[in-house]
């Protein structure tokens, strides 16, 4: 009933962002917007996103390596096939992920799973990092008094963000000392449990204290540091170039500014990679600019489309030529699950 309930609000609330979206803007003159875009602009924004895939590959293989090598090759594949299921069926097709890279290199679903939580840890650290630090520097076109309180209360923002970034990684890092303590006194715990119940997650927390000795290890730290900033980079030159292509010189610090208002946007977990609700809110950061409605809306719907179409059409590729099913997803899924019972029992 919880699961209904929680899908229930989540789609209410894209729902009402989509509609607010959409009744406010002309859309006559959106699509007008569009069609005088500059189109080798946005192909040069939607080549940038899909590097970021390799990026992010380099950086998954990293994430791996206390649990096993794999390829760069197979890690850019699963990583395309998995954004490009975020674009269909909204995060939840963030899973679709490590069960295709467990298909490739034969690695178990619970153990790639948990890189994506670490991955999840350098995201948000890089974003809130470089939202904070974009702050220090931007200012509001229209210095009113309205403005600047809004500055400010950003800023106020970005500092808790970033305080509760490095509380967050801190927490982690002594996961990782103290992982097996843990484990133990939960297996001690929960050993009344269904095994079916306790076993994946379990597993998950061993996965995930192996895959934090990211955070330990200074090469490996080094390295997934290096491949963020290279998303986050790649992420805002193209960002920089959609607005481009609507006739836009805009700072980088704009840039930056718009690209954390639309992964806010994001993370309602809507269908269509957080359509709607990215909308609306990459929207309303080009307005805080001072970017007129439609031009603004303009803007976010090609935006949504290159940050998460892109991938798509990459990730569909991958997916077809792999002949990845749903069938061989369950498979997958109910293989691990048998493994874990039967080391469980023995």
């Amino acid at each position: 009933m919880k699961k209904y309930l929680k899908t229930a609000i989540v789609l209410l609330i894209g729902g009402a962002l989509a509609y607010w979206f959409i009744a406010r803007t002309d859309w006559s003159v959106v699509g007008e917007k569009i069609r005088h875009v500059n189109g080798w602009a946005l192909f040069a924004s939607l080549i940038l996103i899909n590097l970021t895939m390799v990026a992010r590959g380099f950086r998954w293989q990293v994430l791996l390596a206390p649990i096993a090598p794999v390829s760069v090759r197979n890690a850019f594949a699963a990583t395309a096939i998995g954004f490009g299921a975020i674009f269909v069926i909204g995060r939840a097709g963030e899973v679709v992920r490590p069960i295709a890279l467990s298909l490739r290199e034969r690695l178990r679903p619970s153990a790639t799973l948990a890189t994506l939580l670490i991955e999840r840890i350098f995201d948000t650290a890089a974003v809130v990092g470089l939202f904070s630090f974009n702050l220090l520097f931007f200012q509001m076109p229209q210095q009113t008094a309205e403005a600047r309180q809004t500055l400010a209360l950003l800023r106020t923002t970005g500092a808790l963000l970033s305080f509760g970034v490095i509380v967050g990684v801190g927490v982690l890092i002594f996961l990782r000392w103290r992982a097996e303590v843990l484990l133990q006194w939960l297996e001690t715990r929960t050993a009344a449990l269904p095994p079916k119940l306790m076993r994946p997650l379990l597993n998950l927390l061993r996965s995930l204290a192996e895959g934090l000795a990211v955070l330990t290890g200074a090469r490996a730290l080094l390295l997934a540091v290096f491949y963020s900033a290279c998303v986050w980079a790649l992420v805002t030159a193209a960002t920089w170039l959609v607005a481009y292509a609507f006739g836009l010189h805009l700072p980088i610090t704009y840039a930056v500014f718009v690209l954390g208002f639309g992964l806010v946007g994001s993370i309602v977990p809507t269908p269509g990679g957080g359509a709607g609700a990215f909308h609306a809110a990459a929207a309303k950061g080009l307005e805080f600019l001072g970017i007129e409605t439609n031009l603004a809306a303009a803007i976010a719907v090609v935006y949504h489309l290159i940050a998460f179409g892109a991938p798509f059409i990459l990730g569909l590729y991958y997916l077809i030529r792999d002949d990845i099913s749903v069938q061989q997803i369950r498979d997958s899924l109910n293989e691990e699950m048998h493994e874990e019972i039967t080391t469980h029992d023995s």
